[in-house]
């Protein structure tokens, strides 16, 4: 018994599938051995163009722009069955389950190692970053904020201590005679320079300060 011949592809059954490839979004189906039978087309139709072109010009005319046009559409199947296994590869390293059914021998062998690639590349690119818990900015956050609470509570008892003086009392003032001259000082509303024998009227707080150190005496409103 003799051995199967392989079977050859023809020009329009490589038009057929270059028109099935550019419409479709799967591979379409071909042989398994399908690159290796366009090769073989693609060099058998050379050897016709060299033959033809002893004998007849016109004939070996029509058969160059037909092998360019095969050399030009079999590049182009190529590349787009190439981006959909490449596709297929980077989902299928993500989880996904391609089918591979319509798949070449040698876009298997493509298949796997994308596959490869992708799974590879995830790991020494994703997986350092995803698989670590963002622990040092958070605990960043927790001290800038815990650091800005403390500085607003500061500021808080600042601003507290300069009103712990009740309204009433800032309000309320008292007429004094200094004693003996003063330095500067700094008071709610605004600043004082006091002098001996001046008097004055102060808020009752800062009287009350003077009075207590010996330097003012309160002057009561005779009535």
């Amino acid at each position: 018994m003799m051995p199967e011949r392989k079977k050859e592809i023809t020009y329009e059954e490589l038009m057929s599938i270059h028109r099935q490839e550019s419409r479709q979004k799967v591979l379409a189906k071909v042989s398994f051995g399908f690159y290796r039978q366009v090769a073989g087309y693609l060099e058998a139709l050379e050897e016709r163009c060299s033959k033809e072109n002893e004998t007849s010009s016109d004939i070996s005319g029509m058969l160059l722009n037909q092998l360019r046009r095969a050399q030009e559409k079999s590049a182009e199947i190529y590349e787009l069955r190439m981006r959909k296994i490449a596709l297929m590869a980077m989902t299928s390293a993500f989880g996904a389950e391609p089918r591979l059914d319509n798949a070449t021998s040698e876009e298997i062998e493509a298949f796997n190692s994308l596959k490869n690639f992708f799974m590879e590349h995830h790991e020494r690119t994703l997986r350092p970053i995803c698989g670590k818990k963002e622990e040092l900015p958070e605990k960043t956050e927790g001290r800038r904020e815990k650091g800005e609470k403390q500085e607003d509570a500061v500021e808080e008892r600042q601003t507290e201590k300069s009103e712990t003086t009740p309204e009433s009392d800032r309000k309320e003032t008292v007429i004094v005679r200094i004693l003996e001259d003063l330095p500067a000082f700094a008071g709610i509303d605004h600043n004082y320079q006091l002098m001996k024998e001046d008097v004055i009227s102060l808020p009752k707080n800062i009287a009350e300060i003077l009075l207590r150190n010996n330097k003012a005496v309160e002057i009561k409103h005779s009535l």
